[in-house]
């Protein structure tokens, strides 16, 4: 990659007992997450070895769910793309009328993750909710099939996102929720320059 990467998920091939490791920017190397769990952003020296990615390298430790002898295991990593992918977070108000989040393009897939506490990964995307508000959701961290939640609207803008209602999972009811998410758009910036961006 030309940059470091900003999202990083790690999987042991070999053992089902292991969870899928995460590793957000916005964290930073000293954390970690689990994609396949609820868990809050926890602290452990042995997932990332508390050292940054680069453009060439990122680094483990040696605890098991990265790092075990002999296994196989796989990497997904994605860097900051302008006009096309973003990965950052947010803080909560609490506010029916939550925070627009600046993507700099619509997103056709948005991920949105509440780090502060256990919560669920929720995701949106623009094919099952064509019109705004977004409100058909998947968890990744479930195997539920999607469900309409109007109580977690979002909408889903020509530059970004706006959350549009209180909920724990987008936008906690006191303010102070920290939210990581990553965002992947429906027409790109980047390319030959044909793709406009279509507001709604």
């Amino acid at each position: 990659m030309s940059v470091a990467p900003s999202l990083i998920i790690v999987k042991d091939r070999d053992a089902s007992t292991y969870e899928w490791m995460v590793y957000h920017k916005s964290a930073g190397a000293t954390k970690y997450l689990q994609l396949s769990n609820t868990d809050a952003l926890a602290d452990l020296d042995t997932i990332w070895n508390d050292t940054e990615p680069t453009s060439t390298v990122f680094s483990i430790g040696t605890n098991g769910s990265v790092n075990t002898n002999t296994n196989d295991f796989i990497a997904y990593c994605w860097a900051e793309v302008e006009g096309f992918s973003k990965f950052g977070s947010y803080t909560g108000n609490g506010n029916a009328s939550g925070p627009m989040i600046y993507t700099g393009f619509r997103p056709a897939w948005l991920m949105i993750k509440r780090t502060d506490v256990a919560n669920s990964w929720g995701i949106n995307d623009s094919t099952r909710n064509p019109f705004n508000p977004a409100k058909q959701i998947l968890w990744a961290d479930g195997t539920s099939a999607d469900e309409d939640r109007a109580d977690r609207p979002i909408d889903l803008l020509s530059n970004g996102y706006k959350v549009r209602a209180v909920s724990t999972e987008t936008n906690c009811n006191a303010s102070g929720g920290i939210y990581i998410y990553m965002a992947f758009a429906e027409h790109p910036f980047v390319g030959d320059g044909t793709n406009p961006v279509t507001a709604r």
